[in-house]
């Protein structure tokens, strides 16, 4: 038998693994860390349940305990398939993030798979695993998981609750259509409220108001309600946030750490709040990687926490997004995006500059990463600060951010943090 030259494998065998890793980088970028997933590292059998969801779980009276450990303290180290390359993981979920061309860095990154943490790791100096990393608009998915829980409180009735009978604003002539809008819309960014970056919001600078969720809700309509998905970090995040703060009756922040991080064992959240004392809507809380972990498992558990139900029956569901389209032309739901196009099975909480909580139910996995401004965008950040611009308008930021609604200053509050080594609380 004619044996193979050396000096042949010499070549076909790294020619082979370079191209290997450049198909499983070349899938649509909106096909994230999941997607190399479903295909090499979590196999399944279908047949074992019509969900496809392999039989783990136990159950404990009526509250099921998929897996028999939960990370309120700790995390259970599970042993990591042998299959299964992190760092190639690592890679493809950085080359692949959505906000591609910002030259962002990957602070952490941590898979939970049946319950148990099976990788971690935490590049950044700065945020290490003990240290609050800012989580920008991952806010919205924790504002969505509080409407729930408001809810389930009886503080308000239902999502079709208009958002009128929770604020007391004033309806300005030509305005009628306000009346219309509901929780859902908020939720779903169909509110016709102006989003980032649409010219009906130029002039309003809603962060200086003392009342930023009335002064948001009144900022006139650019459609009706329901017409147009418009993503917004002001006008519709920030009247979500003063309408659950006005239904539960008490700060907002204080309600969130009773009901959700509290239980959860997530004792590193902080928020941010305007110069009154309103927490941002669609921004301004840090937590560390673990407590993300956290919060995607409540999901991945269908809102049930160590026998306790968290989240309302249903709401998990009701947040995974189903036949809503955002901006990118992927799924939405309840503040949540598919990261799969328009498929429901995985979804995410999602940041600027690469933070990501992903919920893979049907798969019994959770990813988290988390990162920072590249070079660029710090730089960008740093000038305009100096040059006292309050606000992001101009059409270099808004190809870098694509989140015009923020106010500079918390950008470059956040900067300094990471520059000086310092925490963001």
């Amino acid at each position: 038998m004619k044996k193979t030259p050396r000096s042949f494998l010499k070549i076909a065998v790294p020619l082979t693994l370079v191209f290997t890793l450049a198909l499983l980088c070349a899938f649509p970028w909106r096909a994230q860390a999941l997607s190399f997933l479903y295909l090499f590292v979590f196999p399944w059998n279908s047949q074992v349940q019509p969900n496809r969801i392999p039989e783990t779980r136990s159950y404990k009276g009526e509250a099921p305990d998929k897996y028999g450990v939960w990370p309120t303290e700790e995390f259970t180290e599970g042993r990591k398939p042998w299959w299964l390359a992190p760092k190639l993981l690592e890679l493809r979920y950085h080359l692949n993030r959505y906000d591609r061309g910002n030259g962002d860095t990957i602070d952490s990154f941590m898979l939970l798979h049946r319950g148990r943490l099976i990788y971690e790791n935490h590049n950044n100096e700065i945020y290490g695993a003990d240290t609050p990393h800012p989580m920008y608009s991952v806010t919205k998915s924790v504002l969505s998981a509080l409407t729930g829980i408001a809810i389930g409180d009886g503080k308000i009735k239902s999502v079709k609750d208009k958002v009128i009978d929770y604020l007391d604003v004033v309806i300005a002539p030509g305005q009628e259509c306000k009346r219309d809008i509901t929780i859902e819309h908020l939720l779903t960014q169909t509110s016709g409220l102006p989003g980032d970056g649409d010219a009906e919001s130029d002039g309003y600078d809603w962060w200086l108001a003392a009342d930023s969720g009335k002064t948001c809700f009144e900022i006139p309509q650019y459609t009706v309600p329901g017409e147009r998905f418009s993503y917004s970090s002001g006008p519709g995040m920030q009247s979500l946030a003063a309408l659950l703060t006005k239904a539960v009756g008490e700060n907002l922040f204080e309600y969130a750490k009773r009901k959700l991080f509290k239980p959860l064992g997530m004792d590193s959240v902080s928020w941010e709040t305007d110069g009154s004392g309103n927490n941002w809507g669609g921004f301004g809380i840090s937590m560390t990687a673990r407590d993300m972990l956290r919060f995607g498992c409540l999901y991945l558990n269908d809102g049930w926490w160590e026998g306790e139900r968290i989240l309302p029956a249903g709401w998990a569901a009701a947040s995974m997004p189903r036949g809503l389209e955002d901006q990118h032309g992927d799924g939405y739901g309840y503040l949540f995006r598919a990261i799969d196009g328009k498929n429901p099975d995985t979804y995410q909480a999602q940041g600027q500059f690469g933070q990501f909580i992903d919920i893979s139910p049907v798969r019994d996995a959770v990813i988290v990463r988390t990162g920072c401004p590249g070079p660029v965008v710090s730089a960008c950040v740093k000038i305009l600060n100096n040059l006292q611009k309050r606000h992001l308008k101009l059409q270099m930021l808004k190809t870098l951010f694509e989140m015009q609604g923020v106010p500079l200053d918390y950008l470059a509050n956040v900067h300094m943090a990471k520059t000086k080594g310092a925490s963001h609380e």
